[in-house]
């Protein structure tokens, strides 16, 4: 993990637009099980970059992965986990940004509670730059990404990748 002791992410409560009450929080050691069973269910499979991967032995090598070398929020309806943003540090100021909602909490605006949060987050940990990759087919992401400051730095094939300053002032910032 990469977030220093002034970083640390208090858990917050989100409501989705479907009225539902979910705890968003960072990700914890014990919290493993949980999110490989989420990703277990989680469709498509490969949606990003071949990501999430498709059975639990290669979701659980990547998520050990990501546990040594980023950040990561949780968002937990009860004790299941429904939501996992990752931030994945470049260098100083640039950090890397993916979410991944469950399909049965989609449309619920908390792809951006947790975008926002994650947002937020990087500033905390001293990062100014979030950049990301996606797909030019998932409009919708895009959409979020947009609405969020995020800018097309660069393409490549089917994807794109954007970026956004949070030091210039942009709406994430604010979050």
């Amino acid at each position: 993990m990469f977030s220093s002791p002034e970083a640390v992410i208090q858990p917050t409560e989100v409501r989705t637009r479907k009225g539902r009450k979910l705890e968003v929080r960072a990700y914890a050691g014990g919290d493993l099980a949980a999110l490989v069973e989420m990703y277990a269910s989680f469709e498509p499979k490969r949606v990003a970059q071949g990501l999430p991967p498709p059975d639990v032995p290669r979701i659980t090598g990547w998520l050990e992965q990501l546990q040594k070398k980023s950040s990561q929020l949780l968002a937990l309806d009860g004790a299941k986990i429904v939501a996992h943003t990752i931030l994945c540090p470049i260098r100083l100021p640039e950090i890397e940004f993916t979410i991944f909602v469950h399909q049965d909490y989609r449309e619920e605006t908390l792809g951006t509670a947790m975008s926002e949060l994650s947002l937020a987050w990087s500033l905390e940990m001293g990062f100014t730059k979030v950049l990301l990759t996606t797909e030019f087919s998932n409009y919708r992401a895009i959409g979020l990404f947009r609405k969020l400051g995020f800018r097309t730095s660069s393409s490549y094939g089917d994807e794109c990748e954007m970026v956004v300053d949070l030091s210039a002032g942009s709406k994430a910032k604010a979050a």
